[in-house]
């Protein structure tokens, strides 16, 4: 990241940015506390969400009811019970809104305001921009809220230090900035003052991009670190000027599209921009827009179905198209519709037929493509010698739109790069940058600005007036000014001054931008009368104009004199990517589904798995598709009566579940590599040098033991990640979920008030098979150390979606038709469900689907909350029954609970979990990114910090054995029969078990648990080998001796082998029973359980 000194205010405040577009909207922030670094953290969670922690974005949407009043916005009006009521009630529903505060000089013949939706009777623009903001702003307060620790407290200590970064298009001026302004005052975020105003900076969309590419990709911490290769045959002399670079930034939102271009140097930092930045209204709305054109061009269906499969387009298809020689599918129906002649199979309209060819697809995105290509060339135009392009925003997103754009820039020989997370974070992350690190010093003047004034009539010069011409640069400092008199005919009209700020574009009209007025009066009263040649009184008040443009907004002064003394004011002028996946860069997730054919091969995985093509090869070639396969990983002892082997989608033929594992891993590692090649500037040079130090963190529940973590090393072994040589495995690391979760949390900086005055923390992993409840304390920062045994219940979230399938078998539809449903739910329904007060909807169908008797209407599954809620309770009640057992047996207080993992996303589970840890005393929070990010970044957290320092035994561990018979044991003496006499003339009892390490025993990494043991036997080559194996007990006896009396509850971990055959030659012989010449050999059991993996060995004593 970009180097940053820490804060230097001497209290604490809060950074809000605010990115409204067109079709999605997102907040980023940054506590600022003295003395610290400040962070950039998004918000990733809002009502009623779907992708809660991955997506960082809402769709820009809102409600209103005929009073005016704002019903539903955001993610809640796309819930399944506000459309229903909106409907009923005839709610006016608004999207592209921002549209209205469109600049009227923007190029836009293509869109009228006939093509934007309404606004409500009675509502303007400003004031639904101010709803939607005061919405921003309630789900900022309660995402930090819930996701720090003492949250509440936190927010007391900042409301009333808030800084507000807005941002806008390029192409938004004067007018549209005191619009938003406005806006934030009717939103509440500020009070109408003076001080509230300066609390309110603006920003272009573009810079605030510039600035997320400048901080996390030129100057990003895996850059820093990587080596180049330097070529042998010459030597590069060090340079000490610095040398500057050209760069364009392309934000290509739902709306508009941004293009800026800058000249930088990074050593010192020394960034202008060195063209007008460029403002095309061509965002991905208009190739939806342009979708719609053509469907409606068809014979297929109705408007509103027309209406529904461009829906389907604008959220699925266009963000999955990627070449026209792939089929495209718009997924609209159910399974029962079909009408091959219209290429509509399975309720899926295939893009190669009648309606719709592949080509014409292609052809959608091509505007946008040429007015991106020609803005760019407008800014070379402008002189600058570009050298690096980059390419963020939503639109980004498109795949298709990148490969046509990188081969345009690959051909005039400039970098094309797509930094990471650029659907979600460039803008709203940027803009928190730009107020903490204030990158650039100079802006480039769009138009020429003056003042409509009189002057003297000559008839000797006939220019009056010289003007500043348009594309100057001006640095943040610079100021313009020129001098005026003003004439008024009384005293009382000097009182205040205004004067116009004009803008002047050429052939266009000269809009007016601000009106500055100041309080003059004082000076008023002391001005003298004038006689005018006319023989007319009047009095002269001379002002001076002032323009500042180097800021993010144009800043207009009237400066005058007074005895003396200048006097001046301001006016108030206002001022993570997979392939075939939809929510690129916002979803840090794929899912784990595999397809294989009936040979076993392998043919598509994650993302990929879910194409409608591929669906079709399913049915029609016998494919297999693989779900929940990491189920057949888990260990049989685990609890799990409500799920079997059977419940599990069947492995292929020939298959095992790490081959499984293995042809996953290989994937995820192919993605990871393209990923870093794509992302990275200069990713292939680094991929190479980093080729053969490649170390790997596995993370697997905590739940899974030795047998499973070995699955996991062959696995990988099989997946090409590391050789099988001693060297390679060493490459390899496993860490539980809940540890991994653990180094996430305080990784973010946010479990940093949970671990105070000596109390416990404990991390809830709800992932989508396995709950995992971990408990730990800090011992001295930044040590930890487990404090009770991890848990693990097979309660994840695919259980909720497996008890829906139960459930909705009660409709009496199809059991094809219940599948679909089932999927609906798990990806939709599941997610958005919050209140049992409130119904939920599985969207299945088209509007055309109709049923009363079960509650179907317009394609829509209508189920009571009450009814849903049941499905999640056997979660939430298997986590609240781990947390309390980790409360009771850990050795200390807990105090605070944080809930990751993706299951954490559901806000029904949320809620009900919140209820009851209240109940209980305890804090309770969210942290940051809970879906995406928290255990695959906490792993690799753990590999560099490795914060745990000892960990708590989760069962007893020992050795099967016999123990010497004592007469005077009762429990011995009921064994008496079994006991067998052994060489030495000793008479043991088998069955035994001896105790290594307990259950509950706090394990430093070093700490060495060991046991000795001997073996009896005849013949001298016995002791050429030890063999023993380490066996776990599971039961509740604090001292369990008896592997026979609880058959059930011992289990082998593995076994143990030592060649032994140089200290076996030197073994003397003993003399036992009758004479019985014999070998004693003795060695020890060593058991080391401090790190993520019990290690186990034999040792023994060699002369």
């Amino acid at each position: 990241m970009l180097p940053r000194q820490p804060y230097s205010g001497l209290s604490r405040k809060l950074v809000l940015a605010f990115d409204v577009g067109t079709t999605y909207s997102g907040i980023s922030y940054c506590i600022l506390d003295p003395g610290e670094v400040p962070k950039i953290q998004p918000v990733t969670r809002y009502p009623a969400q779907e992708h809660s922690g991955g997506n960082s974005k809402i769709p820009s949407v809102l409600y209103y009811d005929e009073t005016g009043t704002p019903r539903a916005i955001g993610a809640e009006a796309r819930q399944g019970h506000i459309i229903e009521r909106a409907e009923e009630e005839e709610w006016v529903k608004l999207e592209w809104f921002v549209r209205r505060m469109l600049s009227s000089h923007l190029a836009a013949s293509h869109i009228t305001d006939n093509d934007i939706p309404p606004l409500p009777r009675g509502k303007n623009a400003v004031e639904v921009l101010g709803d939607f903001m005061q919405y921003l702003f309630r789900c900022a307060r309660s995402y930090i809220e819930d996701t720090h620790a003492s949250g509440s407290n936190l927010w007391q200590s900042l409301e009333n230090r808030i800084e507000f970064v807005l941002t806008h298009p390029n192409g938004w001026e004067g007018p549209q900035q005191k619009q938003i302004r406005l806006a934030a005052v009717l939103g509440g975020l500020i009070p109408s003052t003076e001080e509230g105003m300066a609390r309110v900076h603006l920003l272009t969309e573009g810079e605030a991009s510039l600035h997320y590419c400048v901080a996390n990709i030129l100057a990003s911490d895996t850059m820093s670190k990587t080596p180049i290769m330097v070529s042998g045959d010459s030597e590069e002399e060090d340079n000490d000027s610095p040398t500057s670079q050209d760069v364009v930034v392309i934000d290509a939102g739902g709306g508009t599209i941004d293009v800026s271009s800058y000249s930088m140097t990074l050593s010192p930092t020394l960034i202008e921009e060195i063209a007008a930045p460029e403002c095309r209204l061509q965002g991905s709305v208009f190739v939806t827009r342009r979708a719609h054109e053509k469907l409606s061009g068809s014979r297929f269906g109705t408007p509103e179905i027309v209406q529904q499969m461009t829906d389907i387009f604008d959220s699925s298809t266009k963000l999955r198209f990627r070449t026209p020689e792939d089929p495209s599918y718009i997924k609209f129906g159910t399974v029962r519709d079909r009408d091959i002649d219209h290429g509509i199979r399975n309720g899926q309209l295939k893009l190669n037929g009648q309606v719709l060819q592949l080509k014409d697809v292609a052809k959608l995105f091509d505007p946008s493509i040429s007015n991106i290509i020609e803005a760019f060339e407008a800014q070379r135009t402008a002189g600058a010698a570009i050298t690096l392009v980059f390419f963020v925003g939503g639109f980004a997103a498109s795949d298709w739109m990148f490969a046509k754009l990188q081969t345009y820039f690959q051909s005039l020989g400039i970098g094309f790069s797509r930094p990471d997370n650029h659907c979600n974070k460039a803008v709203a992350d940027g803009a928190v940058s730009y107020f903490i690190d204030h990158l650039v010093s100079s802006r480039v003047a769009r138009y020429t600005y003056g003042t409509e004034c009189s002057v003297p009539y000559s008839p000797f010069d006939m220019e009056h007036r010289s003007r500043q011409k348009h594309g100057t640069r001006v640095s943040e400092q610079q100021e313009f000014s020129e001098t005026f008199a003003i004439r008024r005919y009384n005293q009382a009209a000097c009182n205040n001054v205004e004067v116009g700020i004009m803008s002047y574009r050429g052939t266009l009209p000269k809009p007016e931008w601000v009106d500055t007025e100041k309080n003059t009066s004082r000076i008023a009263q002391k001005l003298i009368p004038k006689r005018s040649p006319e023989g007319s009184t009047y009095f002269a008040l001379e002002i001076k104009v002032v323009l500042l443009f180097g800021l993010t907004e144009l800043k207009a002064v009237i400066s005058w004199q007074d005895e003396v003394r200048h006097e001046g004011h301001a006016a108030s002028c206002i001022k993570h990517r997979f392939p075939a996946q939809e929510h690129v860069g916002g979803d840090c997730k794929i899912p784990s589904i595999i397809c294989y054919d009936r040979e076993g091969d392998l043919q598509a995985v994650g993302a990929e798995a879910t194409q409608e093509n591929i669906q079709e090869e399913i049915e029609d070639n016998g494919w297999v598709k693989l779900e929940w396969w990491k189920l057949h990983l888990r260990p049989k002892t685990m609890a799990s009566s409500h799920v079997t082997d059977e419940d599990i989608p069947p492995l292929p033929q020939n298959k095992t579940a790490v081959q499984v594992l293995a042809d996953f891993m290989h994937y995820l590692h192919k993605c990871t590599k393209k990923y870093i090649k794509e992302a990275q500037a200069n990713g292939e040079n680094m991929l190479r040098s980093v080729e053969h130090t490649t170390e790997f963190v596995l993370s697997h529940p905590n739940g899974w033991e030795g047998s499973q973590q070995t699955q996991i090393r062959n696995a990988a072994i099989m997946a090409g990640l590391v050789p099988d040589t001693p060297e390679g495995r060493t490459k390899i690391h496993l860490v539980t979920e809940g540890e991994a979760s653990l180094h996430y949390c305080l990784g973010s900086g946010l479990a940093a008030d949970g671990f105070q005055d000596g109390q416990g923390v404990v991390i809830v992993d709800a992932g989508g098979g396995t709950i995992d409840v971990s408990a730990y304390h800090m011992t001295t920062a930044p040590s930890f150390e487990e404090i009770a045994p991890a848990e693990c219940r097979l309660q994840g979230s695919v259980f909720v979606s497996r008890r829906a399938r139960t459930m909705l078998k009660g409709t009496g539809c199809c059991p094809e038709m219940i599948s679909h449903m089932v999927t609906i739910f798990d990806t939709t329904t599941k997610l958005r469900f919050g209140n049992e007060n409130d119904p939920a909807f599985v969207k299945f169908g088209t509007i055309r689907d109709k049923d009363v008797n079960f509650n179907i209407r317009s394609g829509q599954l209508k189920l009571m909350g009450s009814d849903v809620a049941p499905l999640f309770e056997p979660s939430a009640t298997a986590i609240i029954e781990a947390i309390e057992e980790q409360c009771y047996v850990a050795t200390k207080p807990i105090s605070t609970v944080f809930l990751v993992g993706g299951f954490a996303a559901s806000e029904w589970l949320f809620t009900r979990l919140q209820s009851h840890m209240t109940s209980l005393g305890l804090n309770f929070s969210r942290p940051d990114s809970h879906t995406g990010k928290a255990v695959a970044y906490g792993a690799v957290a753990y590999f560099l910090d490795h914060r745990v320092s000892a960990r708590v035994a989760k069962f007893t561990y020992g050795t099967r054995c016999a123990v010497e018979f004592n007469r005077d044991n009762p429990q011995h003496m009921m064994r008496a029969s079994l006991a067998i006499p052994r060489p030495s003339g000793r008479r043991v009892l088998p069955n035994a078990f001896s105790v290594i390490l307990e259950k509950g025993t706090a394990v430093s990494e070093t700490k060495e648990f060991r046991k000795e043991f001997i073996t009896e036997v005849v013949d001298r080559s016995a002791c050429n080998t030890i063999a023993t194996e380490i066996v776990c007990y599971r039961g509740d006896s604090s001292n369990p001796r008896w592997t026979d009396s609880e058959p059930g509850m011992f289990s082998t971990l593995c076994n143990v082998h030592a060649d032994t055959s140089k200290v076996a030659s030197t073994i003397s012989p003993r003399r036992g029973y009758a004479g019985l010449q014999f070998y004693r050999q003795q060695f020890s059991i060593v058991l080391m359980f401090g790190l993520t993996e019990l290690q186990a060995q034999l040792c023994w004593k060699e002369d």
